[in-house]
């Protein structure tokens, strides 16, 4: 989002001059409806004092944040997908011996090949296994006397669950001979069993099978890092306004299997806004933490977006309101500045009541309606000696200027149940999908921060990751 440069206006109503009128009525009385409407000094019947010392500049407080959102991200990876890789990358034959002798028997030759892999997830771990099919011939100078066919059932396990540094664990491999191997020699008076032999002949293939699925697993930790980066970066709105996403750290989630789909979690801790403007000069990006494991994490989580507004569009608000049927007091300019997570208003009124008194208020956003408001509106002291001394109650002056300013966000709860899909199509790769699922939204309060109204929007939902 960009920063707005603030634009304050200063221009406060001259010309109510002159000393304040009799105080009438009783120091609770709240103002009422002018006979008719406001239009020169001759409607001021009551004036404020000006004030005896300046105003005091609003104490240095600092500004609430949103706790951080947790954006859950769903990835399916077809199982074919890995299986048609393994296909291509490992050879059918995986071990094969012209002739080793076995004594007396004379010599045995034999040649073992691997069957179709199977790709599976089982518990935490990714198993992959193919039959073996082998034969083995005993020979006897250039005549091959006997033959078997053993078989059996070779195993590899990859941890799902990753290193903190984003990488994987070496995986495990495991052979089962389900069918031996025995040849009869010399008449039937000897045996050999070939089956230790095929063992320690196929375990060093299966342990090149390893590594060579171990060497084609991705460094995740190179493209988590190119796709940090990008995450950091400011991106600008189709139309308007400006997208940051403000990573704080990612989570790895349970991986399961649904059907023929591996299905992996992960959430994206951020502080998501929407700004007016990107910045000319972005931060730069803080270096990726550690991954952290979260066997639990949930297939949805709520996600606070913020939605950055110039304090000026208050100011402006507060000028333009009509005010409610029986309120005889206008606002004629206004200035607004942040006090902490609160705002302050200087206001100049016009009405029944002219001159300046300065508004404390919590801004709000809520509702069906989706609008920025204040509440909890309150004047100090000062100003409330001042506006008592005019005949007219503080705290109901306060409740009526309060209740003036009402305007939208930049986006409306509308439009943004309709933005999901284009801010996810902003981070699509050529190889891969982006879509969103968002089960609801709803404005979830605001809160000054230096030159800005921060309207934060409360969205519950998930992204679903999917190649393409």
């Amino acid at each position: 989002m960009r920063a707005v440069p603030a634009v304050l206006l200063s221009a406060f109503l001259a010309g109510c001059a002159g000393h304040a009128s009799t105080v009438t009525r009783a120091e609770t009385t709240a103002l009422t409806a002018a006979p008719e409407p406001p239009s020169a000094a001759a409607d001021c019947s009551r004036r404020l004092a000006p004030r005896a010392v300046p105003r005091a500049a609003s104490p240095l407080v600092a500004a609430s944040e949103a706790p951080p959102s947790r954006l859950i991200v769903e990835a399916r990876l077809p199982l074919a997908r890995l299986t048609a890789e393994l296909e291509r990358a490992v050879a059918l034959r995986l071990a094969e011996e012209p002739g080793v002798k076995i004594g007396p028997a004379g010599m045995l030759r034999y040649s073992v090949d691997r069957g179709a892999f199977s790709v599976s997830a089982a518990g935490d771990q990714l198993v992959i296994e193919a039959p073996l099919h082998a034969r083995a011939e005993a020979c006897s100078g250039r005549r091959c006397y006997a033959a078997c066919e053993p078989g059996g059932l070779a195993r590899v396990e990859l941890p799902l669950w990753l290193r903190s540094d984003f990488r994987f664990d070496s995986s495990r491999v495991s052979l089962e001979l389900t069918r031996g191997c025995k040849v009869r020699a010399l008449g039937g008076l000897l045996s050999v069993d070939a089956t230790p032999l095929l063992r320690s002949a196929i375990a060093p293939q299966l342990e090149r099978v390893r590594r060579e699925i171990d060497e084609r697993l991705p460094d995740l930790r190179g493209d988590v890092e190119r796709a940090w980066r990008q995450l950091s970066l400011p991106r600008s709105l189709p139309l308007a306004g400006c997208l940051v996403v403000a990573p704080l750290g990612l989570v790895q989630g349970p991986m399961v299997q649904s059907g023929d789909v591996l299905q992996a979690r992960f959430a994206l801790l951020a502080r998501p806004e929407l700004r007016s403007a990107c910045s000319s000069a972005p931060e730069a990006s803080a270096p990726l933490p550690a991954l952290a494991a979260d066997p639990s994490l949930p297939a949805e989580d709520v996600v606070t977006l913020g939605m950055e507004v110039p304090l000026t569009s208050l100011a402006r608000a507060f000028e333009s309101a009509t005010p409610e049927a029986g309120v005889a007091v206008r606002v004629a300019s206004a200035k607004v500045e942040a006090r902490g997570p609160r705002i302050t208003a200087e206001l100049a009124l016009l009405g029944e009541l002219c001159g300046l008194v300065a508004l404390d208020a919590e801004p709000a956003f809520g509702g069906d309606a989706g609008e920025l408001t204040l509440t909890g509106g309150e004047l100090d002291a000062l100003d409330s000696t001042r506006v008592r001394a005019a005949g007219v109650a503080p705290a109901r002056l306060a409740q009526q200027l309060t209740r003036l300013p009402r305007f939208p966000p930049p986006l409306s709860l509308f439009l943004l149940r309709a933005a999901p899909p284009a801010l996810a199509s902003l981070f699509s790769d050529p190889e891969f999908a982006l879509r969103t699922r968002v089960s609801s939204l709803r404005a979830a309060g605001a809160s000054a921060r230096g030159e800005q109204l921060v309207a934060w929007v409360e969205a519950r939902g998930s992204l679903l990751l999917e190649p393409k």
